[in-house]
């Protein structure tokens, strides 16, 4: 049996096509597009899980992705590219058939926005079965959306098992879930409005407050103004690689994640984690597309040692 360091799991949009404005319209209103002809109709490769398994194999971990896809995932060339990058997709069961979902992002140049999605095959998981197997020979399992009854079975098998266990993204959207899904995590990773909705649904006041439910370890992503981790015994904030050549922010925070996963694996302290992950995503916002530009981890040494030369978490 080949081992895995991390499998990622989660199914919801897995073709993104991006649009970009200097502004964001109000209601009403037409604007006009502020981007290069040539991404308008292009077809870019995505999915929470599948970006967060695409940063970690990227860093150096052996990584699998778990999801269930339409023909599209073989047609359209996405199996091709994860194989590239060294992902494993022994979890990823293809449905003949059955097509993927889309997504539609719309922001201005600071990266705020919208996102409509259709979720295609991913729309109802109710008689999905986890990928056993790979979560069986994983050390560490990250769930992203869609948090449904297969990513909740996914991680609630991982924590059994006693693998490191972390949740991705909009954790608000399990609903009545919330809690079990938090009770089977060691860490969270969400941005700064999903933290609100968390703790708006739970009635919490801050992040240290979700301990109590189970996480060990909460990290709020906040874009330009960087991440705040929270850990039990201590908490810190790390700046954001700022970069001026900025494109397109979407994948960024699903790349930080990956990153992060994969150098606490490797044995990195959460502020060299830190450190590390908030390079790779520096680069991430410098081309179109979420995966487009997962660089060398000597490019990303490179620069975050230049950036935090003369900076202490």
């Amino acid at each position: 049996m080949n081992k895995l360091d991390l499998l990622s799991v989660g199914s919801w949009t897995i073709f993104d096509y991006i649009f970009r404005s200097k502004t964001y319209p109000k209601e009403g209103e037409t604007i006009t597009l502020e981007m290069p002809f040539k991404f308008l109709q292009k077809k870019f490769f995505g999915d929470c899980s599948a970006n967060v398994a695409a940063a970690a194999a990227s860093s150096g971990l052996k990584t699998g992705l778990g999801m269930i896809v339409g023909e599209d995932f073989d047609t359209c060339g996405y199996r091709k590219h994860m194989v590239k990058l060294g992902v494993d997709l022994s979890g990823v069961k293809v449905r003949l058939g059955k097509k993927s979902g889309y997504s539609y992002n719309i922001a201005n140049k600071q990266g705020r926005g919208m996102c409509l999605s259709y979720l295609g095959i991913a729309k109802n998981q109710s008689d999905w079965k986890p990928p056993y197997n790979e979560i069986n020979k994983s050390r560490a399992v990250v769930i992203s959306e869609k948090f449904s009854s297969y990513t909740l079975q996914t991680i609630v098998h991982a924590k059994s098992l006693g693998k490191l266990t972390v949740i991705n993204g909009m954790i608000k959207t399990a609903n009545k879930k919330l809690v079990d899904f938090l009770k089977a995590a060691d860490y969270l990773f969400i941005n700064q409005n999903e933290l609100k909705a968390v703790l708006g649904a739970l009635n919490l006041k801050n992040a240290k407050d979700i301990f109590s439910i189970g996480p060990s370890m909460i990290v709020v992503t906040e874009g330009s103004k960087g991440s705040h981790w929270f850990l039990k015994n201590n908490q810190f904030t790390c700046d954001a690689v700022l970069t001026s050549y900025t494109k397109d922010t979407t994948g960024a925070g699903d790349a930080f994640t990956g990153a992060s996963i994969a150098k606490l694996l490797q044995g990195y302290s959460p502020k060299e984690a830190a450190k590390y992950a908030s390079t790779v995503a520096s680069f991430v916002v410098e081309k179109w597309g979420c995966q487009t530009n997962l660089v060398k981890p000597k490019c990303i040494k490179k620069r975050m040692n230049s950036f935090f030369k003369h900076k202490q978490l």
